[in-house]
């Protein structure tokens, strides 16, 4: 299987490599007016890629915090859960129900907004 994954990366490095010496024509960008700017196309095109790719990472921040908040909460959930399971069972006074007989909701499901 590693080889096979090193077949992938050197084959797609190839293909990156042969694109970028096909591809050294000199472009000009332009923004705003009166704003442009002359680069090698490969350049143009590496640095629209990685601002995609950056923009990508900053906008899934929000859903990933979330989701790490959701795992923490069902764990510490999970672990009182545990706790009280494993405390030897004690009679009700007065027969109040307790918290061990309160029934626990954990989160079930992709809670990370994909």
């Amino acid at each position: 299987m590693k080889a096979i994954a090193w077949v992938v990366r050197i084959a797609l490095f190839l293909v990156v490599l042969t694109f970028s010496i096909r591809n050294t024509d000199v472009v000009i960008v332009k923004w705003l007016p009166g704003l442009e700017i002359q680069v090698q196309l490969v350049v143009a095109l590496l640095t629209a890629f990685l601002c995609g790719a950056a923009f990508a990472w900053v906008s899934l921040l929000p859903s990933w915090f979330r989701a790490k908040r959701a795992a923490s909460s069902a764990t510490k959930a999970l672990e009182r859960v545990e706790r009280e399971q494993s405390r030897p069972n004690r009679p009700n006074s007065g027969g109040v129900s307790g918290a061990a007989d309160e029934a626990v909701v954990l989160p079930v499901g992709p809670t990370h907004g994909i």
